[in-house]
């Protein structure tokens, strides 16, 4: 337990010392005269929320250090929020709900005798404004039901309890047995959304609204916290399952692997006490700080590529943005590690199974763990056609990093089939006689099984019966396809997504027959081999819709035409190749 006690202290300071560093580029980022927190790369919806989370970075910077300047700079941050607040004109309803949960926030995470002085400044206020949000989605309700906890905790008025009852059964309801959180849930009705992101983030806000009023809750209103612990609990569970031991989560759909969704994650595992979760806190921790750019900002998604490029980005990611919600949620860790044991210990625990086989059709995902492998996949395609169905995705291998950039289609009308080439993605490519395009688009869930080695997935169509294994092998991963053919086509391919360039590290190919080619990728050699395929090749296309950097899709020809009940077998591998011994030239396979 000392051991324990030592790992969370030294990562305490590391975070205190995170977070100073990073206020010079607050500082560069924000108008004098007008208080505006702009976006350097960006004009559209430049500002948004940024002034709110930057406001809780100052006052978690302040607590450690007790420098006027960042008391300063946290006053100035809240006041600007406010100023947004008061102009409503241009600033969606959404984005006014960001500003003002997490300027009270900040408020909150300052030292009493700080708050204690300011506090009159404000709370006529926010007493006052009214929230004309409708719940856009899940996190929206979560964010309202913190706020109105914020509210009460400051003094400003006492909270609605008849609106805490709605948002948190708001939330509740948007929770699926097995512990998955819909962001999906609106106000309008639920749609079949399910990013794993923001499963993540109404996590999160719940988590981090009980933080942020820990010392202070209101006793009449305990139900709440113990609703909310359980919801966070439940939740918490399901996300082990994502879990890998890099410090990273398997995402997909919207928002996957965006800047903040590692603030978000670092501050869960920050409330748990599991001896067996102290290496993986240390380890996400740690993760994207390896992501900083030259002029202390962090790229939003984990590749070393420029901002300008917007690699992997959602079309409403700002810099300015998710820098300061991702350290936002370092400013929560940092909370937690200050708080007694003995608070801590009313948190749920973070406990990940060495081995997981976990399939889950209310969200439609499947996880496999065993050993050295991990990866997960998707059931069926969701309804904002992020990626197929079948879709393996977050593969990891022991600490091998491999080249295959993590999926993404491009968000388009789903009858324009263009997305099937600019995006990255896996899966098997039909065309048939009339010309139209095939893939598995199925948004019903595939039969799914597991076996000793990884997971079977059938889907039956009225073009095709696929019954598609992914298989952990030696030293990789085997994509196996069985293809009942419903009507003839003229086509088919295998696609398979390789990252080309991560901003620091780009991959060379070379094809050696038609049936395999050689990659290389951060100093480690692959071989990417076809049981049946008459031409591979890697397309001259370049994406950068994946967030793994640059990404380019290899395409297998199993060469057809071929008719009405036939069937066509093959199984594509990546395997780690074995370093040449002696400079004999011989290649193998490595033991990882």
């Amino acid at each position: 337990m000392a051991a324990i006690n030592g790992l969370r202290a030294n990562i305490r300071h590391e975070m205190e010392q995170v977070l100073a560093e990073f206020v010079p580029v607050l500082q560069s980022w924000t108008d004098n005269d007008t208080r505006r927190l702009i976006d350097p790369f960006e004009t559209v919806y430049s500002e948004n929320y940024a002034p709110a989370n930057a406001a809780v970075i100052y006052a978690s910077i302040y607590r450690s250090s007790g420098n006027p300047e960042h008391l300063h700079g946290c006053l100035t941050m809240v006041r600007r929020s406010a100023e947004l607040l008061r102009i409503r004109t241009g600033i969606s309803p959404f984005c006014r709900v960001f500003l003002y949960h997490y300027s009270m926030m900040a408020l909150l995470l300052l030292p009493d005798e700080a708050r204690s002085g300011i506090s009159g400044e404000f709370s006529e206020f926010y007493a006052c404004y009214e929230d004309d949000c409708k719940q856009l989605n899940t996190n929206c309700a979560a964010l309202q039901w913190g706020t109105e906890l914020y509210l009460q905790s400051l003094g400003f008025r006492g909270a609605d309890v008849s609106k805490l009852e709605h948002l948190l059964h708001y939330v509740e309801q948007a929770q699926a047995p097995g512990g998955f959180i819909n962001d999906e849930v609106t106000h309008s009705g639920t749609l079949d959304g399910m990013p794993i992101a923001y499963h993540a983030f109404t996590l999160f806000i719940l988590f981090s609204s009980v933080v942020a009023v820990a010392d202070r809750w209101p006793e009449q209103l305990e139900t709440y916290r113990t609703r909310s612990l359980a919801i966070i609990g439940r939740g918490l569970k399901w996300l082990t399952y994502c879990t890998t031991e890099d410090g990273t989560y398997a995402m997909i759909e919207r928002s996957s692997h965006q800047m903040f969704t590692w603030g978000v994650y670092v501050a869960l595992l920050s409330g748990s006490t599991a001896a067996e979760s102290s290496a993986l806190f240390r380890h996400a921790w740690e993760y994207w700080l390896n992501f900083r750019h030259e002029d202390g900002s962090y790229g939003c998604t984990p590749n070393w590529l420029p901002h300008g490029l917007r690699t992997g980005f959602e079309s409403y990611t700002h810099v300015n943005m998710y820098n300061n919600l991702g350290l936002t949620g370092i400013a929560v860790a940092l909370k937690v590690l200050e708080a007694p044991k003995v608070w801590r210990d009313k948190l749920p625990p973070v406990q990940v199974s060495s081995e997981c086989a976990y399939i889950d059709e209310d969200s439609g995902y499947a996880f496999y763990r065993k050993g050295a492998h991990y990866f997960a996949c998707s059931l069926r395609m969701h309804n904002r056609k992020y990626a197929p169905a079948l879709q393996g995705f977050h593969y990891r291998l022991s600490g091998c990093r491999l080249p295959l950039a993590e999926p993404r289609f491009k968000v388009i009308d789903a009858d324009n089939r263009q997305f099937l080439a600019e995006g990255a993605w896996e899966g098997f490519l039909l065309k048939d006689e009339s010309g139209t395009l095939h893939f598995p688009d199925s948004t019903d869930n595939a039969n799914a099984q597991f076996t000793d080695t990884g997971v079977e997935l059938v889907l039956d169509t009225v073009q095709y019966r696929c019954t598609k294994h992914i298989s952990a092998v030696e030293n990789g991963f085997s994509w196996r396809y069985r293809l009942e053919l419903k009507q003839a086509i003229t086509d088919c391919w295998h696609v398979l997504p390789l990252i080309v360039h991560d901003g620091r590290n780009g991959t060379k190919v070379v094809e050696k027959s038609a049936s395999r080619m050689d990659v290389a990728y951060q100093g480690q050699s692959f071989s990417i081999t076809y049981s049946r395929s008459s031409q591979i090749g890697m397309q001259l296309h370049r994406t950068l819709l994946s967030v793994s950097g640059a990404a380019a899709n290899v395409h297998a020809v199993i060469t057809g035409p071929y008719e009405a009940g036939a069937v066509l077998e093959w199984e594509t591998r990546l395997q780690v190749q074995r370093e040449q011994e002696g400079g004999g030239g011989n290649e193998g396979i490595i033991r990882i």
